[in-house]
């Protein structure tokens, strides 16, 4: 039998934490509230604003494409790129020839900083020296070598691209839960005539499910604080075209020195983010009900 702990030595213990909790996290946050009510610059004396500062917000059309665009990257993370790092998982997962090279291969980029990946591929996707577009002109198609980064079209398309094919750390929690799913359900179920299509969406998918919103969540708030590769790669351009909230917070306090507004942009980010939160909760709540 467990002793339980007491109260104050637990806390004595996770003081540390809590205290870098806390100061580097929880205050930050709670220090948004009272500035988004004023007009601020950041030097000079603050004046009400009351609720004004998120009334102009939602007339900004350059927050209103940041925020419908860190909707787009949350959902390209969450029906995209996590659903990729599955598949590849799934097949690694069966050890085929070189799986370990490509596991390795697959995680490399994740180690890298994404500044670095930005600069990377505004380089591969530039214009004029840029190896996509030389490719694309060396196999005969001109007409597809176009201005990835400065078409409006093509330009958020662009940015997403190394944020989608980067799955590395998706990959690596799915197989690493994986491991650890008894070998016994497959041996019975193949036993039963069930094929690895039949055994993967009755037996792995709902034992990952756990794994799953881990990998949405983890995405879901990667992309929610996107700034690296639309700053690096298009500056938010062409037109706002690639403009994230994160972005237009960066700009509303590095430009236009409007703090204020900069903070009713990052509550309005943080409940943007609570709410999904709270909709893959009840998802996976609803998951475990229907599996258990």
């Amino acid at each position: 039998m467990h002793n339980r702990i007491p109260f104050a030595t637990a806390l004595l213990y996770l003081s540390p934490a809590l205290l870098l909790v806390g100061a580097f996290y929880l205050y930050p946050i709670v220090y948004t509230v009272p500035v988004s009510l004023f007009r601020w610059d950041g030097i000079s004396q603050m004046t009400w604003a009351g609720l004004g500062n998120f009334g102009i917000l939602f007339t900004r059309r350059d927050f209103l494409i940041g925020l419908a665009n860190s909707a787009i990257w949350i959902a390209v993370g969450t029906f995209i790129h996590t659903p990729l790092g599955l598949f590849i998982a799934l097949v690694l997962s069966r050890k085929p020839a070189g799986w370990g090279f490509f596991r390795t291969a697959y995680f490399v980029p994740n180690v890298l900083s994404v500044a670095s990946l930005a600069l990377l591929w505004y380089f591969l996707l530039n214009p004029t020296i840029g190896p996509i577009n030389g490719v694309l002109r060396a196999v005969g198609l001109p007409k597809a070598a176009v201005s990835w980064l400065s078409r409006d079209g093509s330009a958020i398309i662009a940015t997403m691209t190394p944020f989608v094919l980067y799955i590395g750390f998706t990959m690596l929690i799915f197989l690493a839960q994986l491991t650890v799913i008894p070998r016994e359900y497959f041996e019975a179920a193949q036993i039963d005539g069930a094929s690895k299509t039949q055994q993967d969406l009755h037996i792995t998918l709902p034992l990952l499910r756990r794994a799953i919103m881990i990998n949405v969540l983890f995405n879901a708030s990667f992309c929610l604080k996107m700034i690296e590769y639309p700053l690096i790669m298009t500056s938010g351009g062409p037109g706002n075209a690639t403009m994230t909230l994160p972005l237009f917070m960066y700009f509303q306090m590095t430009r236009a020195r409007q703090f204020g507004l900069t903070m009713a942009a990052a509550l309005v980010a943080i409940v943007f983010g609570a709410l999904f939160m709270g909709i893959v909760t009840l998802l996976q709540r609803a998951a475990d009900r229907r599996w258990s």
